[in-house]
């Protein structure tokens, strides 16, 4: 928690794929995100959340790698988008759809979704 304290600024650098984290003692920490990614089990719409997250709270995922709770976070996402992924095949199935194409346009919801 104290490398957290100790955080004066914290952004993403798309040049070069890093967060770049400046600290008040004066060193930088850069985190190849591609690289440490590249390392967890994921989904395509867990990563997409993991992206927006970088985007938009880079001080949030540097408190998850440093902490090494992205895969949890991962996880989690893949783990709501299965559940909801079964709902939406169940209210196609209702319609009358049948079970192929109930899964498809599933996966084409969670395609536009991400």
């Amino acid at each position: 928690m104290d490398d957290m304290r100790n955080i004066i600024g914290c952004e993403f650098n798309d040049d070069n794929g890093c967060v770049e984290v400046a600290y008040k003692d004066g060193n930088f920490l850069k985190i190849k995100c591609e690289e440490v990614e590249a390392k967890l089990r994921t989904t395509e719409q867990a990563l997409t959340k993991l992206h927006r997250l970088l985007e938009h709270n880079p001080f949030e995922y540097v408190a998850m790698a440093l902490f090494g709770e992205r895969q949890a976070y991962c996880d989690i996402e893949a783990e709501i988008v299965k559940d909801m992924f079964g709902n939406i095949v169940q209210g196609y199935l209702k319609k009358g759809y049948n079970l192929a194409t109930a899964k498809m346009m599933a996966r084409e919801f969670f395609r536009y979704e991400s």
